[in-house]
């Protein structure tokens, strides 16, 4: 048969591939069969910078690959072939100087320019955030070679100095720092966590009612031993300026459990005047006014919280609206079906005179009301007792009537037991880690800023479902009652007749002897 010339080519790379492998298994193939060498990594440290390794090798440097071309290291060992550069992770210390000529990098000292107050180093134009201000470490003008802290001038929601003045004093409450306001300037206080825009002077001189007298009042109330379960608890804002609308939707969520004597209880959805309210000016998270609130109530009403979900304290967004006006019923923004019976309206809401039984009629009689009121800066730091403004010097709150209000809701009374102070019980929308577990008290009788000065209650209004259920719970409820007292008359009427028969007994006894 004769040989082409593809046919020698091919008889001579076969050849080739066996010489290779041969010489190859000499050279580069590890020993003992091992294919894949574990990576090593040595950390540099003044024990071993600067001395021989490779160079006390016997072969000194080698080609390729050689598992034996090592050298012992703190337990372990370093290479000194070719093959270590490819990973970088298990050549000897001085490979690259002493293998492969290269001068080694010397790393620059560390140059100590400023230190923060735990004594860490920094070096110069190093940047640190302290609270609400980025610092820099910036050359000393007036000391030349060294470096000092140059800090923003922002004035921020936590201040140290506050917390101490308040608690080295004694004014009846404590002051504290909160990780989740840390961080924030002041202006991010106002606008993030206030958001009640300053009421109109015509809202404002609006007539109060004529609050019924309930005689003597008690020393102290809270509505929710009154009416248990039935009064809401303290919500959460988030990082939106919305208390005018959760405060709102709160106080028309307690009204509505305690007129239906708990058939409604339903917690409502602020994100649903947040996002479709836009009635004269309010603007969602950028604040909104508390009469045009009650507006939207009154005129189109809201979902639950079921519905609606609250997502603006977490997005700083007022976000768009969802739901198209009066609609009552559909699916909801979170997917679920909503009917009529469960859109909820308010009546107007009505003023309570600025005296302090007026309200405390008002409370204890119908239950919590609304209530606005100008916030101070240390009013963020309140932890506990009874709060009143303390002044700590500059005022740092912008005199802006349209931006430092507050609404929450005042839900009861007492007298603090240590101070003597007399203050109002009011749930505030910072959630349950601010304050007493997400309410403060304040000091009650002298309008404690402004506090007693827009005073709000209201009523639910039922459309006619929720008024037929309504009647139909009553009308069991009343048959309950009248059961219940007919046992009682029925038992009463029993034991009178047993003790009749008694005593005629004993006097049948008594005429026998």
């Amino acid at each position: 048969m004769a040989y082409t010339a593809n046919d020698s080519i091919f008889t001579l790379l076969i050849l080739w591939v066996i010489f290779s492998m041969t010489n190859s298994s000499e050279n580069t193939l590890p020993e003992r069969g091992v294919l894949k060498r574990h990576k090593r990594y040595i950390e540099m440290g003044p024990d071993i910078v600067g001395r021989p390794f490779c160079e006390t090798h016997p072969i000194g440097c080698c080609p390729g690959r050689r598992d034996n071309c090592s050298v012992p290291i703190l337990g372990s060992l370093c290479y000194c072939d070719i093959f270590c550069n490819s990973t970088a992770d298990d050549c000897c210390p001085d490979f690259e100087s002493f293998c492969l000529g290269r001068k080694p990098n010397t790393p620059s000292p560390f140059r100590i320019g400023c230190q923060d107050e735990a004594g860490r180093p920094y070096r110069p134009d190093s940047v640190i955030q302290v609270n609400c201000n980025k610092c820099t470490c910036s050359p000393d003008t007036r000391n030349p070679g060294r470096h000092r802290w140059l800090c923003g001038k922002e004035v921020c929601l936590i201040r140290d100095d506050i917390i101490k003045n308040v608690n080295d004093g004694n004014y009846g409450w404590r002051a504290s720092n909160y990780s989740f306001l840390w961080g924030m300037t002041l202006q991010d206080g106002i606008r993030y966590r206030l958001g009640t825009l300053g009421t109109d002077e015509t809202v404002l001189r609006m007539t109060p009612i004529n609050v019924r007298k309930n005689s003597p009042l008690p020393r102290s109330f809270d509505a929710r031993q009154k009416w248990p379960g039935l009064v809401h608890s303290a919500k959460d804002q988030g990082n939106c300026g919305s208390s005018w609308a959760l405060s709102t939707t709160a106080l028309l969520a307690d009204r509505l459990s305690i007129q239906s004597r708990g058939e409604i209880m339903e917690e409502l959805s602020p994100q649903h005047i947040i996002s479709c309210d836009n009635n004269g000016g309010n603007g969602g998270c950028d604040g909104g006014y508390l009469d045009r609130a009650w507006w939207f109530l009154r005129k189109k009403g809201v979902v639950t919280e079921e519905c609606y979900p609250y997502r603006s304290g977490q997005t700083d967004r007022s976000g768009v609206c969802m739901l198209s006006s009066h609609q009552n019923s559909g699916t909801c923004p979170s997917g679920i079906y909503f009917h009529k019976d469960k859109v909820f309206q308010s009546t107007p809401p009505y003023r309570i005179a600025a005296r302090e039984e007026d309200i405390m009629n008002e409370i204890i009689i119908n239950g919590p009301v609304q209530a606005s009121f100008k916030a101070k800066e240390d009013f963020f730091m309140y932890n506990a007792g009874v709060y009143q403004h303390v002044n700590h010097g500059e005022d740092n709150m912008p005199n802006n009537r349209k931006r430092e209000y507050h609404s929450v809701r005042i839900i009861g009374w007492g007298v603090d037991g240590t101070s003597g102070l007399k203050y109002w019980l009011c749930a505030n929308s910072w959630g349950p880690d601010w304050g007493e577990s997400g309410y403060f008290r304040i000091v009650r009788g002298n309008n404690e800023c402004q506090i007693e000065s827009f005073v709000i209650g209201v009523w639910g209004k039922v459309n006619d479902v929720q008024l037929s259920k309504l009647l139909e719970s009553f009308r069991l409820e009343r048959r309950r009652e009248r059961y219940r007292l007919d046992d009682e008359n029925g038992l009463r009427r029993r034991r009178h007749i047993k003790h009749k028969l008694q005593k005629n007994k004993h006097l049948q006894t008594s005429n026998n002897k």
